[in-house]
Parts: structure tokens; sequence; C-alpha cells
């Protein structure tokens, strides 16, 4: 009796004891662990989850794909995809695996890899979801938005009441300017989904933003020179007209010198046309009847190419005909945007130059706003500065500095400052510039 009932005790000792036990077990499961730190945004503890985990078994396929999103998530790209690539060889028709390569590959902007993947998961689950809204994806990234809602349109086919794929297409004609069918696709992403706070915000963007069609200017510019030479002064009159979006604005321009007594007069057009995707031209052309200080008349092309993600570089020539002394002037320019800041250098060459026919000019812009910012530059050279008259052309090897801003008052009102000093060998040129503008 007494055996009995120790071993009626030790039976239910022993079942309690695994009762207690089956939850911390549960607990303990490192892929439930992982997937609970990847819910919790928290990748660092994620990433220290799953190795521990495959220290103990190294071809756990739960625990890899974990790794594979918690170094994807933290930005570690090229560690998630040497843990997904190695999962492929393994599982090469795993559809998950597949996609997260994809995805991630589009991340970096290696967009053809990108396709490549979604298009090998489409092999295998034709009409794919996921596939299609990652092909989408890549496709309105490039700029591709026609391309990019006909593919999400065959989303829709299959999943007609996704409030997801409302919201993308909303966004991606919101990107190219469309904006009665952005609000159309968000307002049914809305109605599907009405809590959703990304949706509204997105929604209230459909409002277009003030986008004038013209802006007239008037600027003056007064220089003076240690030598001590009259001040020269300068005044522009400028109508900017925005109608063509595709194109580029247009810029009629008719400028007034004066120099030693007499004036000048000159009429001109620049022209910014969009070319291909990340491209851009300046073109300009200048005619003087007089040319009693100007060119006789001037040209300018250059040509902007945007590379990566935020810089472009530029390449172009000048011309300026003066009456006895034809001038040609060889462009180009770096840049690099960073934040809200833009660095750009400037370099300019001269074959008709004897001294000095190189110079550059290196500026940094910091904006407040898409078009209100302060600009500081240094140069080297004897051309730096933008070249009006032969004079300025002759001058020799100096050091500029430059400070100014452009800014706009109420949206409409724009006020231009600038300040230069160019300190040649022997003589010292200071340059006040002040502009002023109204568009509507």
């Amino acid at each position: 009796m007494k055996r009995g009932c120790i071993f009626i005790f030790a039976v239910f000792f022993l079942l309690a004891l695994a009762a207690e036990m089956r939850p911390a077990a549960r607990q303990e499961n490192p892929a439930d662990l992982a997937a609970q730190a990847l819910k919790e945004g928290n990748f660092p503890a994620a990433i220290e989850i799953c190795l521990e985990g495959l220290r103990r078994n190294p071809t756990d396929y739960e625990l890899n794909f974990l790794l594979s999103r918690a170094y994807a998530h933290s930005g570690q790209w090229d560690k998630a995809l040497n843990v997904l690539n190695e999962l492929a060889l393994s599982h090469p028709e795993n559809t998950d695996v597949l996609l997260m390569r994809a995805r991630i590959e589009s991340w970096k902007k290696n967009y053809s890899a990108a396709e490549q993947g979604y298009n090998e998961v489409l092999k295998l689950r034709p009409g794919n979801p996921e596939a299609l809204t990652g092909l989408a994806e890549v496709a309105s990234w490039q700029g591709g938005y026609a391309k990019s809602v006909s593919i999400y349109g065959k989303v829709l086919e299959q999943e007609p009441a996704n409030p997801d794929i409302f919201f993308r297409i909303g966004r991606v004609y919101l990107w190219e300017g469309n904006y009665e069918g952005a609000k159309e696709n968000l307002r049914k992403a809305l109605s599907l989904d009405p809590k959703n706070a990304e949706y509204k915000q997105t929604l209230e963007k459909t409002s277009p933003r003030f986008k004038p069609k013209y802006e007239l200017r008037y600027e003056y510019q007064a220089e003076d020179s240690s030598d001590g030479k009259a001040t020269y002064q300068d005044q522009n009159l400028v109508l900017q007209v925005n109608l063509f979006p595709n194109f580029g604005p247009i810029l009629f321009g008719a400028n007034q010198t004066t120099r030693y007594g007499e004036q000048d007069f000159r009429f001109g057009v620049e022209l910014y046309p969009h070319l291909w995707r990340g491209a851009y031209a300046y073109l300009s052309f200048a005619y003087s009847p007089q040319a009693t200080h100007y060119p006789n008349s001037a040209f300018q092309v250059e040509l902007y190419q945007g590379i990566f993600s935020a810089a472009e570089f530029s390449l172009g020539y000048r011309r300026m005909n003066f009456v006895d002394n034809p001038v040609s002037v060889y462009l180009g320019s770096l840049g690099y945007y960073l934040g809200k800041y833009y660095a750009v250098a400037r370099f300019y060459y001269s074959p008709e130059k004897t001294e000095g026919g190189f110079a550059w000019m290196a500026s940094l812009r910091r904006y407040f706003s898409e078009e209100n910012y302060l600009i500081i530059g240094y140069g080297r050279g004897s051309m730096p500065a933008d070249i009006v008259t032969l004079e300025d052309f002759l001058f020799g090897p100096s050091h500029v500095f430059l400070a100014g801003l452009n800014w706009y008052v109420f949206q409409r009102i724009r006020l231009e400052l600038y300040f230069t000093m160019n300190h040649g060998e022997d003589v010292q040129r200071n340059t006040l510039f002040l502009g002023t503008g109204y568009r509507w």
C-alpha cells in the first residue's frame, strides 16, 4: 500500500512537472523567439537568436529564412542575399526564398536582377500576386508608370478588394502627376480600409501644390573695381514660361549693361528640355544688335546626366562671338545631393586664353525647401563667374568668394541676393546682385 501511494505520488509529480515545462519549451523555441523579435522590429535580437539556433542546427530552413529577413530589414542586404542564395540551392522552387531575394535586389536598385527573380517566381507560380506586385514596384521606381499600373491591374483581377493594390496604383498616379487618377484609387483603398493612416495622408497629397506657369523677374547687378573705374551696372528682365511639363521651362531675357558711360543691349532665350530618364539639357542663344560690350551672338549647349541615386555630371560648350575676338569655353560640372545639401564643382577651359585658361568654382547649397536655399562658394582662375563682356574674359587669374540666397515668399514672390568678391593679382572686383520676381 505504501509503495502504491509513493508510485501514484511520483506519477502526479512527473505529470505536473511536464505541464510546467511544456510552455517553457515552447517559449524557448528559437524560431518563435526570432519571429517575435522581427515583429517588434528588434532586428539585432532576431539575428542573435537565429545565429545561436543555427550553431546547433545549421540547416534549419526556418531559422535561415528568418535570419535573411532580419539581415534585410536591418540594411545588411549582402548578408541577407548570401543566406538566401544558400537556401535557393537546397530549395530551388521555394517561392518565399525567391521573392525575398528579388525584393532585396530591388531595394539595392539592382532592378534587372529583381525583375529576373520575380519572373522566376512567375514561371513556378503563374499569376503570383506578390511577384506581380514586385514587378510593378520596380517598373514605377524606374519611371515606367503606365507599365506599373498595367501590372497592378493583373493583381486586381485576382484580388479586386485588395486595398493595398489600389493604394499602390494611386501612389504611382501621384508620382506621375495624375492627381485625378491618384485620388480615385486612393479613395477606393480608403473605402476598403477606412482606418489606414497612410492612405489618408497620401490622399491629402492629391490636392496639387501651387504650380505657376509664368514668372517675371527683374535683376540688378552692380560691380565696383579697386582701380577706380566707374561702377558697372547690369539690368535684366526675364520671363519664365512653364507651359510644357515634359519639356522644362523656357526663359526669355532682355539685358542691358552700362560700362564706361556706354550702354549695350542683349536679347536671348534659354531652354531646359528633358531628354531621357535622368537627363536634361541647357540650351541658350543670345544676340546683341550693337555688340558694344556684349558678344554679337552667343550660344551654349550643356548636357546633364544623373548617375547613381544622388549625383549628376554635365559637359558643355559655350561660344561667344565678340566683334574682334571669338571665344570658346568648354564646361563641365559634378554635383552630389546629400540630404538637404547640394555640393557642385564646376570647371571651365578656354583655348583662346593664353593665361589662366582653366578655372573652377566649388559651391555648397543648403536647402530649406524644394526651392529655398543659401549658397556659399569659392573658385580659382579667371573664369569662375559668368562671362558677360570681353573684359570679364580677359580678367587675370583670381580668387572668387561667393555667398547668396534664393527664396520664395508667400509662394509667389521671389527674392535673390548674391555677393561676389573677385580678388585678382592687381585688381579687386566686388559684385552685388539683387533680383525679385513674381509668379502666377
